[in-house]
């Protein structure tokens, strides 16, 4: 009997100290990014992401992002409570809440907003690593055009690798100046690319299939189809039509400033410089520049001149430039879409 009992306090004790060491051992850490599917209706799912990070005092901040919803980019939630593996995240922003617990590596529970109350599973994400050969496949330029409502720009997009072998891009527009705003968020896996333009708080989506990348660009709730294919692009030469008595009076660099009013009644300041010159075959070209958007060499698609009035079309732009000429003064209005400004140029 004493040796039983000896039994029993051993166990007893093992068990204390199995209690002690589950008591002491913490809980999973939710810092990163944990994804999951949230099942809408019988035919419809939208990918949430939740990133958590935790505070100097050891509490969590949250934010809600979906890959496949503009609507939905960094809404932060309010309150995230963390208690014996059960969490609950707020998110007044989107009337929601998400109350979870965390099983076997991930957090089971439900996404609740006012009439309904969806099942919703996070695991932890880890973003999809691109493949050499895939990195190979997109090094170099791309080009292809992007289609308009009223015509077509062309999309420049080149990809390099850095010193840390981390794949780089950018993008431009050559008929828009041809500035390159660089890319961020890469990615292209099994054959689908994405990226973002943060200047332009714009997206790319698209999929390669013989030698060619089909997607679209989106850009302020737009969608614009656009396939790219690769190779250098070689800019078109668009020579205006100008007599030698009309290049000879408009020939050379005219400066001014565009004061705009927008639609939305804000004010907007922007220096604008025309040119007319000669390219190295000696054909009358001209050009656009607008420093202050970084935006150089923006083609001047049809020019006229007579009796003293100048009528410039930018075509890539959807401007046009109405001004009567007076000694080494151009004074008329700019115009682009509805809205219609004075403009005043200067011979340099």
């Amino acid at each position: 009997m004493k040796n039983g009992m000896k039994v029993w306090a051993a166990v007893l004790a093992l068990a204390g100290v199995c209690s002690q060491a589950m008591a002491a051992a913490p809980s999973q850490d939710l810092v990163g990014v944990w994804q999951g599917k949230l099942k809408v209706d019988a035919t419809t799912s939208l990918t949430i992401q939740f990133t958590f990070a935790k505070k100097p005092d050891g509490s969590y901040s949250a934010t809600l992002n979906s890959p496949d919803s503009g609507a939905i980019k960094n809404v932060a939630a309010s309150a995230v409570t963390v208690n014996n593996g059960a969490v609950k995240v707020d998110v007044p922003t989107l009337s929601g809440t998400f109350s979870g617990a965390l099983k076997s590596g991930s957090l089971e529970g439900q996404w609740a907003q006012p009439g309904s109350t969806l099942p919703l599973i996070l695991s932890p994400y880890q973003k999809p690593q691109m493949t050499k050969a895939d990195m190979d496949t997109l090094v170099g330029t791309w080009n292809g055009p992007l289609k308009l409502p009223g015509g077509s720009l062309t999309l420049v997009m080149r990809f390099k690798l850095n010193d840390k072998g981390e794949l780089q891009g950018t993008m431009a527009s050559p008929e828009q100046g041809g500035a390159e705003a660089p890319m961020a968020d890469i990615e292209f896996i099994g054959g689908k690319l994405t990226y973002k333009i943060p200047a332009a708080r714009g997206e790319f989506s698209g999929t390669y299939a013989n030698g060619a990348i089909a997607g679209q660009w989106s850009q302020g709730g737009q969608a614009l189809p656009v396939t790219i294919k690769k190779g250098e692009y070689a800019a078109p030469v668009i020579v205006l039509k100008l007599s030698a008595e009309a290049f000879a009076a408009l020939n050379g660099r005219w400066e001014g400033t565009l004061n705009v009013t927008t639609p939305q009644g804000q004010k907007v300041s922007l220096a604008l410089v025309l040119r007319i010159e000669t390219d190295s075959q000696a054909q009358i070209v001209g050009f656009i520049d607008s420093p202050t958007q970084h935006a150089i060499g923006i083609p001047i698609t049809e020019a006229s001149f007579s009796a003293g009035k100048l009528v410039v079309k930018v075509a890539a732009v959807g401007a046009e430039y109405d001004a009567d000429l007076s000694g080494k003064t151009l004074v008329g209005e700019w115009a682009q879409g509805p809205v219609k400004s004075p403009l005043t140029l200067t011979r340099k």
